[in-house]
């Protein structure tokens, strides 16, 4: 297993199928015996880590890696006012670009951004259409490419702490989890945050009275 991240919330939720049998044999209504099942039960993690692997995991996606490097006349259409977004990477530096031999002017033609420049909307030296070259070093990066698998299966620990108990440990032990489609805070005023939304399944590996094939929570009282 691996670390998810800082974790502000960990909620268990239970879905029911409830049959009832109303009280027909004397006046005045009310029930005469109940029936519920369990037919949902959903893990909610609020986590506060942005590795790759986490990313992947609320994207449906795979992790990656990208060398360091550095890029020799890359083309490009510029439009004033427009972005180039760097083919090979982010972070860049020792950014030149060229347009027919002519050199491009740092904070009068374009302005250096992570992961590529802007045409500034005066550029004295290019004009909307034109081809330019640029040539940039990249430092090495992670990437996470989206939506390319589904139903993925993972075991979650929450392995916490009872501040108001001593700061005793609590862990909980869930079997078998699929993640849903996740929520993810890139740009906020807080914290950013993934909301990751699990269902909780059955796992037939766990067997024995009294042992659950679902989740185990353990802690200390007192």
């Amino acid at each position: 297993m691996r670390f998810l991240g800082e974790a502000s919330k960990v909620e268990l939720s239970f879905s029911e199928e409830k049959k009832t049998l109303k009280n027909y044999s004397t006046p005045g209504g009310g029930n005469a015996d109940t029936v519920s099942l369990i037919t949902d039960v959903q893990l909610v993690v609020t986590a506060h880590g942005f590795d790759a692997e986490a990313l992947a995991m609320a994207t449906f996606g795979e992790a990656g890696n990208i060398a360091g490097g550095s890029v020799t006349d890359e083309s490009h259409t510029a439009y004033l006012g427009g972005y180039i977004r760097a083919a090979a990477g982010v972070n860049l530096t020792a950014v030149t670009l060229t347009n027919t031999g002519t050199p491009l002017v740092e904070g009068t033609d374009y302005e250096v951004k992570g992961g590529g420049v802007c045409i500034l909307p005066g550029a004295v030296n290019v004009s909307d259409g034109d081809t330019v070259l640029m040539s940039y070093t990249h430092a090495a990066s992670r990437t996470v490419e989206a939506i390319l698998n589904a139903g993925k299966e993972y075991r979650m620990v929450f392995d916490g702490f009872n501040q108001a108990n001593d700061n005793t440990p609590v862990v909980l032990d869930v079997w078998r989890v699929k993640n849903t489609p996740s929520s993810i805070g890139l740009v906020t005023d807080d914290f950013g945050n993934i909301e990751f939304t699990f269902d909780v399944l059955k796992d037939d590996a766990r067997t024995g009275i009294g042992v659950s094939k679902f989740f185990k929570l353990t802690q200390i009282e007192g």
